[in-house]
């Protein structure tokens, strides 16, 4: 019975030997502190805010735990900048993180999220949110963003307008227009009784956004400010995108072959668009200033559309080419268009 007794308690001891033995060496590995992330409030509501507003939110974050905490990133998302925020946090302290929201360019419910990075062990990232409801207290009909697409020479304009909102009982005054491209041109005025849309308030101006005379060729990407006197909507934003085309268009407006080897014969091409709305153009002739190159003009639509290929003569001698592509046309104001040639000939 004895003997029983102390086998029993030998392997009793054995056991928790194996058992412990695991603890005492997790026990050892373990650092002596880490620190612990807490974050009182991860979404921060702001209810509803006026267009154009400025938002301003403070994050507070605590580090409850045994060692400093370090904060590796915050990355905000688009709409949301990060002003600031601490690179440590000691250990029982607390810190700040600054972020702000421009809400001029949204309209409704928003929300902007930040991601944030710590060696936190156990919660080494997480998302940190700005809530609000952007109301526009001064309206733009049908909407603030204007499309323009128009041909060089063409007169093209489009007409908005701006409308308080009538429950706020603030009265409207436009103080002043900008626009950030000095060929996009914009005027207003107060609608006449007579002119004023209906159950929309005394308080409505018409925007008209026009082009110069002189407005270059090309994309346009322009904002347009309108300044007021109204308590909630000092600056209502109104963004332009479009295009200006050329009369006559060429694409690409650059041949560039890179390095080729003449043997193969390469050819590139360019296209040349007849945006004119009330007349044909022809092209009677296409030439390359350099005799490595070949020209030829295929037509695609008589009087509007043609494609112009040029290609490298097998016989050209090696050598960097930089070339003039020079294409006549039946246009009075375009008799040529020029196009630059580039080659590496190997």
């Amino acid at each position: 019975m004895r003997s029983s007794t102390i086998k029993l308690l030998t392997v009793s001891l054995a056991l928790g030997a194996l058992v412990s033995a695991p603890l005492l060496v997790a026990a050892q590995d373990a650092p002596e502190g880490s620190p612990k992330l807490i974050v009182p409030e991860r979404i921060l509501d702001f209810g509803t805010v006026a267009q154009g507003e400025e938002i301003l939110a403070d994050f507070t974050l605590s580090n409850e735990g045994s060692a400093e905490l370090q904060v590796k990133t915050v990355r905000p998302t688009c709409g949301c900048t990060v002003v600031e925020f601490p690179k440590t946090i000691a250990a029982g302290e607390k810190g700040l993180i600054k972020a702000k929201v421009d809400t001029g360019e949204f309209s409704g419910p928003i929300s902007k999220s930040m991601l944030l990075m710590t060696d936190d062990p156990e919660t080494p990232s997480m998302s940190l949110v700005i809530k609000a409801v952007v109301k526009p207290y001064v309206d733009v009909l049908p909407r603030p963003l204007v499309r323009i697409n128009a041909i060089q020479g063409e007169k093209a304009s489009q007409k908005l307008v701006l409308v308080a909102d009538p429950s706020v009982g603030e009265e409207l005054e436009i103080t002043k227009v900008e626009s950030s491209v000095p060929q996009l041109l914009a005027s207003f005025h107060k609608l006449a009784k007579d002119k004023l849309m209906e159950d929309r308030g005394p308080y409505q101006y018409e925007l008209e956004l026009s082009l110069a005379d002189d407005v270059e060729i090309g994309p346009m990407n322009a904002q347009v400010s309108v300044y007021t006197n109204h308590p909630k909507a000092k600056k209502v934003v109104i963004k332009v995108f479009g295009v200006v085309r050329a009369l006559l268009h060429v694409t690409p407006n650059r041949i560039q072959f890179g390095a080729v080897e003449a043997k193969v014969k390469p050819g590139r091409n360019v296209i040349v668009v007849n945006n004119r709305p009330d007349g044909k153009v022809m092209l009677t002739e296409a030439t390359v200033d350099d005799p490595a190159f070949d020209a030829e003009i295929i037509t695609i639509e008589e009087g509007r559309r043609y494609q112009v290929t040029v290609t490298i003569d097998p016989e050209a001698r090696p050598g960097t080419r930089d070339a003039t592509l020079t294409i006549k046309t039946t246009d009075e104001q375009y008799p040529e268009l020029k196009v630059p040639v580039g080659a590496s000939i190997q």
